[in-house]
């Protein structure tokens, strides 16, 4: 006889739909730096069964935009599959939840190394949230494009 309890899943599985647009904002070819000036902003806009999904992050601002922060648990930040020749990495500098479903991420070029900035050309970038709350699991991701000058 099988066994089909191990293939069941232990928690419920909720889908969350997941779109992500990236400004510019100030970022342009040759900056670099964990600033303002050099930053681009993400932002992801995330929405259960049509209503807000706001409580996937701590409300409110993590990280001062001139350092590298780690995003909330459950979200990973895909980067480096895109990466133009001669281009780096990024980092994350700050990460805020508004509550309406809706979170900025502000990224610079690889800060760890003052050799990085953004070259001109575009960047794809994916987010997966993936936040467990009791034996609910939520899931959702979303790629978008950043085309510096």
């Amino acid at each position: 006889m099988v066994n089909l309890r191990k293939w069941l899943p232990l928690g419920t599985t909720n889908e969350l739909l997941v779109q992500m647009q990236i400004n510019t904002g100030n970022a342009a070819a040759g900056d670099s730096g964990a600033n303002v000036d050099s930053s681009a902003l993400m932002s992801v806009l995330v929405t259960q069964r049509g209503a807000p999904a706001g409580d996937l992050a701590p409300l409110g601002p993590i990280g001062d935009q001139t350092s590298s922060i780690s995003l909330p648990p459950g979200w990973i930040l895909h980067d480096g599959f895109s990466v133009r020749p001669g281009g780096c990495d990024i980092t994350v500098t700050e990460f805020i939840n508004y509550g309406n479903g809706l979170y900025n991420i502000r990224i610079v070029p690889f800060v760890q190394n003052p050799n990085c900035a953004w070259l001109s050309g575009q960047y794809l970038y994916a987010i997966s949230i993936d936040v467990t709350s009791g034996n609910v699991i939520r899931h959702g991701s979303a790629l978008a494009k950043l085309t510096i000058p």
